[in-house]
């Protein structure tokens, strides 16, 4: 005697797949990888307003969706971009350079970086031109900077700084820096950022548009980020 197998009707499979395809996305997204804009100039020249970056969710552990606790936290080191929850609106995401990890001591001062006591090395590279989240244009100079082992561009005019201070960065936080030092609001100002807070690591550029020519910017697409 045969047994007949009744088929799934359509819609159920398709209402089947979708439910998958939205599970294996949000794994992805809460514990690998996920998008992020840049919406501001802060971190010129290293991003510009109008980069898509792909952020690694995993890089200082495993953070369970919608509560600070870390699974196997793993700690940033100098010269990591990161994102992080901004420590003054949670609901806003951050993206920053990590200047200080946990009992540095740091100086900043005449837009100069000093770590436990030793200066970063700058090195001019030239002028720079770029353009604000509301399209208008500035220049800077820009220079090369030596982290300890990660070397990286930062804008600066001239020796005055934006703020300037003395910090030692607790147990479980770090200071970050935005690249375009005199036009960043960072840790010279709200604070140290806490290990909970970490999102993730940004990789890669995977998209680019230059809003104010209408036009993307090819030659930054595919760009590693460090």
């Amino acid at each position: 005697m045969k047994t007949s197998i009744q088929e799934k009707p359509v819609w159920r499979e398709w209402l089947e797949s979708l439910i998958v395809i939205g599970l294996l996305a949000f794994v992805i997204r809460s514990f690998i990888v996920a998008p992020f804009k840049i919406p501001s100039s802060s971190m010129v020249p290293t991003l510009e307003v109008g980069d898509y970056l792909f952020v690694l969710r995993y890089s200082y552990g495993l953070r369970i969706p919608f509560t600070d606790v870390q699974l196997v936290p793993s700690p940033a080191k100098r010269g990591d971009i990161v994102v992080f929850d901004y420590p003054e609106d949670r609901s806003k995401d951050y993206i920053k350079r990590v200047v200080g990890i946990p009992g540095d001591h740091i100086v900043y001062r005449y837009n100069h970086l000093w770590v436990n006591g030793k200066e970063m090395p700058l090195q001019k590279i030239g002028v720079r031109s770029y353009h604000l989240g509301n399209g208008q244009s500035v220049i800077s100079t820009e220079y090369s900077e030596q982290l300890f082992d990660v070397r990286h561009h930062v804008l600066r005019n001239g020796d005055r700084s934006l703020k300037d201070g003395e910090w030692t960065v607790p147990a479980g936080h770090y200071m970050v820096l935005g690249d375009n030092r005199n036009n960043s609001r960072d840790s010279r100002f709200w604070g140290f950022v806490p290990q909970k807070y970490l999102v993730g690591k940004a990789a890669i550029i995977w998209w680019s548009w230059d809003a104010v020519e209408s036009w993307p910017r090819f030659a930054r697409i595919g760009t590693i980020l460090h």
